[in-house]
Formats: structure tokens, sequence, C-alpha cells
């Protein structure tokens, strides 16, 4: 069972609800990072943020602000999801450059980028120390940059 953040402008329903299904707890929490102080541990970290933006500008920002709010609640081994914007959008070219430098800098972590769908974020936020990170993820698994 992992702690699990849902961090970004709108509460996903379907996401907490399979995630919960799975066994885990799920928290939600506004994009201002608010809600930081009352969390002692992550497991995973639901990021999506830079997907609400329109501009490439925008996208980055949040995504990485997402990031740095929280990531000194994430254990060494947690798992971080990137939601991604409409595949060839700005907000989406953003948050896969934010997820591959974080990717680099955090070896030890999971952290990947996830086109909106709440079977591959599910999936992806389950991912074990083993799995995948720096990578991009639609419905159908493991997409090419």
């Amino acid at each position: 069972m992992a702690a699990v953040l849902i961090a970004g402008a709108d509460e996903d329903a379907e996401i907490a609800r399979r995630l919960v299904l799975a066994g885990h707890t799920v928290r939600f929490a506004p994009l201002d990072g608010a809600s930081a102080g009352s969390l002692d541990s992550l497991d995973v970290l639901v990021n999506t943020g830079g997907a609400a933006q329109e501009t490439f500008e925008g996208a980055v920002e949040s995504a990485a602000r997402v990031l740095q709010t929280y990531l000194p609640l994430l254990r060494r081994s947690a798992v971080v999801v990137n939601v991604s914007g409409p595949r060839d959008s700005p907000s989406a070219a953003a948050v896969n450059i934010v997820t591959v430098q974080y990717a680099k800098a955090f070896p030890r972590m999971r952290i990947n980028a996830v086109e909106q769908d709440a079977g591959a974020v599910v999936r992806m936020a389950q991912v074990g120390q083993d799995g995948p990170t720096g990578g991009y993820f639609d419905a159908t698994g493991a997409r090419p940059w």
C-alpha cells in the first residue's frame, strides 16, 4: 500500500478510485502546495499541474513547482507520474522536458510522463523500483519521445 498524492488543478476521481481499489491511500492537493506541511512522506506523486496549462512556459513552471514543493516528502524510491497534456501540445512538450530532467537528477526515483489516461496513470503510479524512469507512456505502453 502506498501513500499517493494527486496534485493539480482538478481532482481526478477516476484515478483516485482505481488507486484506492488497488489498496493505496489517496489524497488531493492544490497546485499551490498549501497541503505540503500536513504530510509526513509520500510514496507516489501524481502531478497534473503541467497538463492544465495552455502555454509551454506555464506548463514548465507548474510541473516544476509541484515537483519542487513535494520533493522533500518523496522517499528515495518514490514514484512520480507527470500527467502530460494532449500529445502534440506545448504543455505536453514542457511536461516531457521536466520529466526527463528530474529523472536524470533523481535516478533512484521512477519519474515518468504519462498521457491523460486514467489507466496509464494508475499503471505508472504502481511501478516498482525496477520499473522505467524518464519515459513517456500512454494507454498502450511506452511511447517514443
